[in-house]
């Protein structure tokens, strides 16, 4: 389980193994932004201030960033957290 922290609102949920950042959002009642739920239009997408997330077996070739990209872009309705995360989304309030 890991632990999510959305700056700069200081909203803080968990996220249980197997599931997606988005869905940990959505279960605790918290309104994130989304479209697709592919990784493709970006609503989701926050940039990660700590913390690292994996996107499964998905081909990181496919997302709009590479995971090295100097943005350090995490797309929430793919990824899965590998450690407890701070993001950033100027929308979730």
């Amino acid at each position: 389980m890991a632990t999510i922290t959305i700056q700069p609102s200081g909203i803080q949920f968990t996220v249980k193994d197997n599931e997606t950042i988005l869905e940990a959002a959505e279960r605790n009642g918290i309104d994130f932004p989304y479209r697709c739920r592919q990784g493709v239009c970006t609503s989701c997408v926050c940039k990660t201030i700590a913390g690292d997330v994996s996107y499964g077996d998905r081909d990181e070739n496919t997302l709009m960033t590479s995971p090295d990209d100097t943005q350090k872009f995490t797309y929430c309705c793919i990824g899965y957290p590998k450690t407890d995360m701070t993001l950033h989304h100027p929308f979730i309030k």
